[in-house]
């Protein structure tokens, strides 16, 4: 018969530390802080992430308008859905970086999810023919997310990888992608559906598998 352990001594004894557990821990840790590196804050790290998506938002608008395949009345009409774009672009960068944030990226993923519900009952039916393969559209959401992309990786690397804020980093990158399909995409719900969020999705895998593939440059929360 097995003798019954007894939890009080597992409680109370102290734990057991290995010496080369703890030495590779400390030289870590000299090694982060030898590198003396300028720490910039969290806001302005969210903030590079929202202005290179902003930026490329507005390139594409630029193009549009003065290529003549975007009206200004379009674009009036189009406004909301693109304020909700950006409002929630601007939710997930803050969530993703947010030292603190687990509640925020919650609240950022649903805000994610309710927005690309939105893009697809918002879409009507289209005025013309499709002139180009549906898959155009897949891969352009994917170009323009590139640049914002590479921007939240080299942010993320601030932090110790989690999944949850690798998420909201690839939320927020492909709200641009999704911003480009309002303007320039006039299928249906059944297209939104299964090309510009499938782009999103895309892009949201790549943030989570790239950002933990990469090497952190410092492990805080």
């Amino acid at each position: 018969m097995k003798t019954p352990i007894d939890i009080d001594a597992l409680l109370n004894e102290e734990p057991r530390v290995e010496a080369s557990a703890l030495s590779r821990a400390l030289e870590t840790a000299r090694s982060e802080l030898a590198l003396n590196q300028p720490v910039r804050r969290w806001r302005t790290q969210a903030a590079w992430v929202m202005a290179s998506c902003g930026a490329i938002a507005l390139l594409v608008v630029a193009v549009l308008l003065v290529g003549g395949a975007l009206s200004g009345p379009a674009l009036l009409q189009r406004a909301p859905l693109l304020l909700l774009l950006l409002t929630t672009s601007g939710v997930c960068a803050w969530g993703a970086l947010s030292p603190r944030g687990r509640g925020l990226r919650r609240a950022a993923v649903g805000l994610a999810m309710a927005c690309a519900a939105t893009l697809v009952l918002a879409r009507g039916s289209p005025t013309s023919p499709a002139t180009l393969p549906a898959w155009v559209c897949t891969a352009s959401h994917l170009a323009v997310d590139l640049v914002p992309l590479i921007v939240a990786l080299v942010v993320l690397r601030g932090a110790a990888f989690q999944p949850l804020r690798a998420l909201c980093a690839g939320l927020c990158v492909g709200t641009t992608g999704a911003f480009v399909g309002e303007l320039a995409c006039e299928q249906d719900w059944r297209h939104v559906a299964g090309y510009h969020l499938l782009a999103w999705a895309l892009v949201c895998a790549a943030a989570i598998i790239l950002s933990r593939s990469l090497k952190p440059r410092s492990y805080a929360p």
